[in-house]
């Protein structure tokens, strides 16, 4: 039901879980552009929400500023708190630093696929329902209009929720994998004081020297009960040799410092490895195609 104010105005209410929602939606009102010439109709009362004066000379740009406004409020507030219930009471997590971990993921995955774009409809649906409301002059609670309302918005969140999970697995099990390395590494003792590791249409080896190591005499190198003995798969083109060899430096020489496989050794390796652009490389090129091997 609606309030009646002074003077015989009607008032919408509207509820929130807490006194900190109410006063936030309200920050939302106060930076809309609208909200300079409609902020004196939505007043916050304390214990019982925000109330919205009923003016007929405002319909159009009331209903504006009250899509809007949940609308950013939906995506900007609510939404964290909505992955955080699907991971603790669909996925049954319970430690904080997981939560937060996926929840990050979960906001990167939405974020790039265009948040405004993705939840298009939910702005269309927010609309009708405010509009049905203020005709009616009926109070409600935002998160029963939530609910109800937008059920498909929150149902698709547990898609994202999802992939998140998938990713976040695919992470600790990356992560898993870099120490089982390094403990590999650090046990060793090294076969060579330096390494010089040229990435260019390929991986080349070069001792201290700048003498290129021939695809022999790297094979030979390789630790074979390493491979044989160990439960994950270790890239045989760089890996394998890098941590049979077990350098104590390691320079690496590439152009492309984002690359997968270049992260990974220099997460390996740590402070044995420095970067370096292929400019800098004192060495012969290897032989071939304009160049290279």
């Amino acid at each position: 039901m609606s309030r009646t104010g002074l003077g015989g105005v009607l008032l919408v209410q509207i509820h929130f879980q807490s006194e900190t929602e109410a006063l936030k939606l309200l920050e939302y009102v106060s930076v809309h552009p609208l909200g300079t010439e409609l902020n004196e109709y939505i007043q916050f009362q304390p214990e019982q929400g925000l109330f919205v004066t009923i003016q007929d000379k405002y319909p159009n740009n009331l209903l504006s500023l009250l899509s809007d406004v949940f609308y950013s409020f939906l995506l900007e507030d609510k939404l964290l708190n909505r992955l955080e219930m699907i991971l603790r009471h669909k996925f049954f997590y319970r430690e904080r630093e997981e939560i937060d971990d996926i929840i990050e993921i979960a906001c990167s995955i939405i974020e790039g696929g265009d948040k405004q774009r993705i939840f298009e409809r939910e702005r269309k649906i927010i609309g009708e329902g405010l509009q049905s409301f203020l005709a009616q002059k009926v109070s409600f609670s935002f998160d029963s209009f939530a609910t109800f309302r937008l059920k498909s918005f929150y149902d698709s969140l547990q898609g994202y929720v999802e992939a998140a999970i998938d990713e976040y697995k695919l992470e600790q099990d990356y992560q898993s994998f870099i120490a089982t390395l390094r403990d590999l590494l650090y046990e060793r003792e090294p076969k060579m004081e330096i390494v010089h590791l040229l990435h260019r249409n390929g991986y080349h080896f070069f001792d201290e020297g700048f003498r290129r190591l021939g695809k022999y005499e790297i094979f030979k190198m390789i630790d074979k009960k390493l491979l044989a003995e160990n439960p994950i798969y270790i890239d045989s083109t760089a890996l394998a040799p890098l941590i049979s060899i077990a350098p104590y430096h390691l320079n690496l020489y590439t152009d492309e410092a984002e690359d997968g496989l270049v992260q990974t050794i220099t997460r390996i390796f740590e402070e044995r490895t420095v970067i370096l652009p292929i400019a800098s490389f004192n060495g012969d090129p290897p032989a071939g195609k304009d160049g290279l091997e």
